[in-house]
């Protein structure tokens, strides 16, 4: 099981508890949620912590830019699925990338069926489950996101169960729709949804940001309050991604000594 964070202490923040708990409902029931926010609030570490949880019941799928502006559409995002699903479950198997839609499916459809830890041996469609998280599904384009709804449809997937489908993208991954009454979800999608999760920065608390630090070795109380409070300037995101590069400069600064109010003042205040 990999770190979720490259080595580094994992920390419960509110959003991280958010996500949590809608992503096991999600998974449970075998629905559909989506979730969005802005960068380095700690959603891809909250994904890759619940799919090391569930790891024979989980499938993270990152979603790669294309070069469309219309983005993935459903026949690149099926063999992204295929490939990454091989790779874990089935290595011996092998779909080739110019394999028509019909028989990439087909492939999922038996890795499903007959290799999964999970499920091998389960003959009652109640008992299985199996979730696909799509990250940065903003480059998903409504074509591509309107086929993989019926993955998780009982009468129409084409899998021998319905599957949980979590879609996961930055603020670009909008549900509202334009002024031409167009969205990248569907009414079809949008009315099978679990949950809607619209995320920003103003979800990390003052508390998170305290136990971020505190991960990181900072230990001094005047050191913290000053490494909180240069979060609250307007201009400044609660992004926790920078907030570790801050505190990496700050333990850089300290040496084998402990990180000071002076130092947290040198780096954030010079």
């Amino acid at each position: 099981m990999q770190s979720v964070n490259n080595g580094l202490p994992f920390v419960e923040t509110s959003v991280t508890k958010i996500l949590a708990m809608r992503m096991k409902i999600t998974h449970e029931q075998r629905g559909i949620t989506v979730i969005s926010g802005p960068w380095g609030i700690g959603k891809t570490t909250s994904i890759r912590r619940f799919a090391d949880a569930h790891e024979d019941q989980c499938m993270v799928i990152k979603i790669e830019p294309v070069q469309s502006k219309k983005g993935a559409g459903p026949l690149p995002v099926l063999h992204q699925v295929a490939e990454a699903m091989t790779t874990r479950f089935s290595p011996t198997t092998y779909i080739g990338k110019s394999s028509p839609q019909w028989d990439v499916r087909r492939h999922i459809s038996r890795i499903l069926a007959n290799n999964l830890p999970g499920s091998r041996g389960l003959t009652d469609r109640e008992d299985q489950r199996f979730t696909f998280i799509f990250d940065e599904a903003q480059y998903l384009n409504r074509q591509a996101i309107e086929m993989l709804r019926y993955w998780n449809d009982w009468d129409a997937n084409p899998f021998p169960f319905p599957v949980a489908l979590i879609f996961v993208g930055n603020n670009e991954f909008a549900l509202e729709e334009n002024a031409k009454g167009e969205s990248v979800l569907s009414g079809a999608v949008r009315s099978r949804l679990m949950f809607e999760v619209p995320l920003a920065y103003t979800h990390v608390c003052d508390d998170d940001l305290v136990r971020f630090a505190q991960s990181r070795g900072m230990e001094d109380k005047a050191a913290l309050k000053d490494f909180v409070a240069y979060f609250t300037h307007p201009r400044v995101k609660r992004d926790l991604r920078s907030a570790d590069q801050l505190l990496s400069a700050c333990r850089r600064r300290a040496g084998d000594g402990p990180v000071t109010h002076e130092i947290v003042q040198t780096i954030l205040n010079p």
